[in-house]
């Protein structure tokens, strides 16, 4: 039996409507309106939570100093372990089957949602059990952080379901509240002189009644469908995440290991610089994640109906990933010196070479979004397994070489090699059967030639004031990209009439 034929899917005709694909007379690409509008809220989402979580970041940089920072990042670097048995990869899952039937909502919110809490309280029983055996002094610092990650998982959890049910909006408003009140109170806090435990346990309140706004709002937004409640149900859903779950581990180990092997060989100060540079590049990198919580559900529907939409909207989404990654790298390698400086204060500048290095694999961040996406997709999610493991491996093996020689810097550059390998080694086994070497040369070849173009006008720049650096040089990116026709005008007139009004159709991609 065929991998599509292992799907038999029921799906309504309104539903279709909203997400599929088909072609015009003229071969154009005609592409679900939705999915370019909740593209872009999605982005948004990110960009307005994030840049307010890039305040806050900066803020208790500010007033705790690189030291204190240092043992906030190792805080929740742990917590972040602590929390994969109650993520499960469970977002995966409900993005996966919630998109392609929404009428499942309430099934998988109260179903999944019962064994995530179950699992939530067991973890963090055996974690403070683990840390009062072992007589931490940080002690309350580590159950603060791994209570407000647990929570915060939960947030996510309903924002999956925001993204299956194409309804991005609520998850702006859920994550909103939390920046703002999260950004407000911690700022109350730091005044108050609460140090780093005030500043946690806000974020455990904060995130907490965001959580319990998000499960009124997603009950009363849910389609109509039957609960089914027993133990084999249950079960099933933890079988059918268990992929997704090692995934997600070995993306913890490629994320979070770095903090931790460098609390073996350095001090507390050195992982401050190396978190204050890495939470940017964190940050940078949910870009392309926001657009994956609309590419994955249409994607998954395109996979069991139609094979040519499937590829069309693939190399859509690449090329404006790549569109969208380019001045990010130029303005991070270029400008990183100021950026801190703006952000930090003079006492974190040893972070700026910290955040050049982070630039060069935004890139390949970008790109191996969209392609794990696509296994993911095609139900591909055991070698998608392996091959996170491998590079996980290859992380590790990074950061025991690279610190040793390099401390904080060599935690960046393992950074660039894993994500280069995992980029080359997904390009060979998944998108080279939809996008050849050549087609891809030709898609990337206008944005790195304007992008050099920008960064010399960046460059030029470069001592005048931050925004207006920035700005010169997003001005001559753009412009570029209407030059060169990377992005013609029509297609832009049609991209933003479908933003506004959504009518059926995008131009065809060329390259």
């Amino acid at each position: 039996m065929s991998r599509r034929q292992t799907f038999p899917l029921t799906i309504s005709p309104a539903w279709l409507e909203a997400g599929m694909e088909s072609r015009s007379e003229h071969g154009s690409i005609m592409t679900t309106p939705r999915f370019v509008r909740n593209s872009l809220l999605l982005v948004a989402v990110e960009i307005i939570t994030k840049a307010f979580g890039v305040v806050f970041f900066a803020l208790v940089a500010r007033f705790l100093g690189a030291g204190e920072v240092g043992l906030y990042a190792f805080a929740l670097a742990v917590a972040n372990f602590v929390v994969i048995p109650a993520r499960f990869g469970f977002e995966n899952l409900v993005q996966r089957e919630v998109g392609r039937e929404p009428a499942g909502t309430r099934h998988y919110l109260w179903g999944v949602g019962a064994v995530k809490g179950l699992i939530s309280l067991g973890v963090l029983g055996l974690f403070i059990i683990a840390l009062a055996v072992t007589g931490r002094t940080d002690f309350t610092i580590l159950v603060l952080a791994a209570a407000f990650t647990l929570m915060f998982s939960f947030m996510e959890f309903l924002n999956a379901f925001f993204r299956a049910n194409q309804r991005p909006e609520f998850e702006l408003a859920v994550r909103l509240l939390f920046s703002l009140s999260n950004l407000l109170l911690g700022l109350l806090v730091l005044y108050a002189g609460w140090r780093l435990p005030g500043v946690l346990l806000v974020q455990l309140v904060n995130v907490t009644v965001a959580a319990i706004i998000g499960v009124f709002i997603l009950v009363r937004i849910a389609p109509l469908g039957r609960l089914t409640w027993n133990w084999r149900v249950l079960w099933s859903h933890v079988t059918a995440a268990t992929p997704f779950a090692g995934i997600l581990l070995s993306l913890y180990f490629s994320n979070q290991i770095g903090i931790v092997v460098l609390k073996l060989f350095t001090g507390a100060t050195e992982i401050g610089y190396f978190a204050a540079a890495l939470r940017l590049f964190d940050n940078l990198t949910l870009i392309p994640a926001a657009i994956m919580g609309a590419f994955l559900p249409l994607m998954s529907q395109l996979f069991v109906r139609s094979v040519g939409g499937f590829v069309r909207t693939l190399r859509f989404t690449l090329k404006y990933l790549f569109i969208l990654a380019v001045p990010l790298v130029v303005i991070t390698a270029v400008l990183a010196r100021p950026i801190v400086v703006f952000l930090y204060g003079e006492s974190f500048l040893p972070s700026a070479p910290a955040l050049q290095i982070l630039s060069l694999p935004l890139l390949f961040s970008f790109w191996n979004y969209a392609c794990t996406n696509v296994l993911i997709a095609r139900n591909e999610e055991r070698p998608l397994l392996w091959l996170t493991w491998l590079t996980a491996g290859i992380h590790v093996t990074g950061n025991l070489l690279f610190i040793s020689a390099f401390s904080y810097l060599g935690a960046c550059w393992a950074i660039v090699t894993t994500q280069g390998i995992f980029g080359i080694i997904l390009y060979g086994l998944q998108l080279r059967r939809y996008l050849r070497i050549g087609a891809l040369i030709k898609l990337v070849a206008s944005p790195v030639l304007i992008g050099i173009i920008m960064g010399l006008a960046v460059y030029l720049a470069r001592d005048l004031n931050l925004l207006l650096s920035i700005s010169i040089g997003l001005l001559v990116y753009g412009g570029g990209l209407l030059v060169l026709g990377t992005v013609s005008r029509e297609e832009m007139d049609r991209l933003h009439t479908m933003v506004a009004s959504g009518p059926p159709d995008i131009p065809e991609i060329t390259g």
